[in-house]
């Protein structure tokens, strides 16, 4: 069994998918830790030139193993892999690299002695930080799962896959049963729902191993190539990618129903970026209903789900807010949709109703978006660099 596999599902990125594999080749020859170190990519049918750079590479790279799937899968599918191709690549530790990431120079060393270390034996998580989410502490922090994500928020700590290393506890409930979904909705009954959302492997994280431990390494250790484009934008438009996001706080609310985590959640775990998550929803709520966003108007479930969030959180102040900014833009909402459509069938002799009609229109538009820019407004600092942690 190997130490570390480092794991890349890739399609239609050939130049990218170069540049990742070489540079990871690269850090793991550094070291001297060939044998130890094995570098699997999945290529979803790809149809540019992924499987020739991959035939080139595996001459070039002796622990590179790769795998081509017969048809083309969406991202909610897992892919199933040969049990022959699975024996090639076992390993302790599984680090499931993005295909348009970069490991940084030089950075290895950092992990792989984290990776060696007796506290890593028994770890569900090793977080490794992004190099744009500044600043860093240049330090390396023990606690547990649920402990760094209301810390750090779940989106830092463990939302972007690239930054998680997973463990054993991990592996054996979930990493290894991706190919078999039967085996994986034994072991959690809710793997459908989880699927059906933004963020599906932290919900799977949370629920196997919310109380594991875990290690944050806040070093600069990888980072994407490059910021997203309009195309990734569009595309994650037609995936409804941005009500996934309420999808997954509604199986967030979920997980504390069925006692998986011991007690209310901090604020901090729905920190989003620079902002709160319950922020975004309320802004997402907002603009759809006063038509500025009709694409994928959120349903008026999402109002429930902002309320769920006030319900999981610990502080009483913040969950009081939380409902009330609620309560206040659902009915200005819930008004403003109101008057329009009465506007809209009123006939147009009724001059003197009709400008009231508009006025209050007005008011209530301008004091939605007076909202939505109040709300939008960053109030977090990227990066973690330990803040709020207390441990020796």
């Amino acid at each position: 069994m190997k130490k570390l596999r480092f794991q890349i599902r890739s399609w239609n990125r050939a130049k990218k998918l170069e540049i990742c594999i070489r540079r990871i080749a690269e850090e793991v020859v550094k070291i001297g830790k060939q044998d130890e170190c094995v570098i699997f990519v999945i290529d979803n049918h790809s149809s540019d030139e992924t499987p020739r750079v991959l035939k080139k590479l595996k001459k070039e790279i002796p622990f590179l193993v790769t795998y081509r799937y017969p048809k083309w899968c969406t991202v909610e599918e897992w892919l199933s892999i040969p049990e022959e191709i699975m024996e090639k690549v076992e390993a302790e530790f599984v680090w499931i690299w993005g295909d348009d990431d970069i490991l940084l120079q030089d950075t290895l060393p950092i992990v792989w002695k984290i990776l060696t270390s007796e506290e890593a034996k028994n770890c569900a998580i090793i977080h490794i930080a992004q190099g744009w989410l500044k600043p860093h502490s240049y330090k390396v922090y023990h606690g547990t799962v649920i402990e760094f994500c209301n810390l750090m928020g779940f989106n830092q700590f463990i939302g972007w896959t690239t930054s998680v290393i997973w463990g054993e506890p991990l592996i054996s409930n979930f990493v290894n049963n991706l190919a078999n979904l039967e085996a994986l909705h034994k072991l959690c009954p809710y793997t459908s729902d989880f699927l059906k959302c933004a963020f599906s492997h932290v919900l799977f994280i949370l629920y196997f191993s919310a109380y594991n431990p875990a290690i944050v390494i806040d070093y600069p250790i990888a980072e994407p190539m490059e910021p997203p484009k309009a195309e990734d934008a569009e595309r994650w438009e037609k995936e409804n990618i941005g009500w996934r996001y309420f999808l997954f706080a509604k199986e967030v609310k979920r997980l504390y129903d069925i006692g998986i985590f011991k007690e209310k959640l901090k604020p901090g775990f729905f920190k989003y970026l620079v902002y709160n998550l319950w922020d975004r929803f309320l802004g997402e709520m907002i603009v759809s209903r006063l038509g500025l966003y009709t694409r994928n108007p959120r349903p008026d479930e999402g109002w429930q789900i902002i309320l769920d969030i006030a319900d999981i959180i610990d502080d009483p102040t913040v969950a009081k807010q939380i409902r009330s900014s609620v309560y206040l833009a659902k009915g200005l909402t819930m008004e403003y949709q109101h008057l329009k459509k009465l506007l809209e069938n009123l006939p147009q002799e009724e001059t003197r109703l009709k400008k009231e009609l508009e006025e209050r229109l007005n008011e209530i538009r301008k004091s939605l978006l007076i909202t939505y820019q109040e709300i939008t407004k960053p109030v977090f600092k990227e990066g973690w660099a330990g803040r709020g942690y207390k441990r020796n």
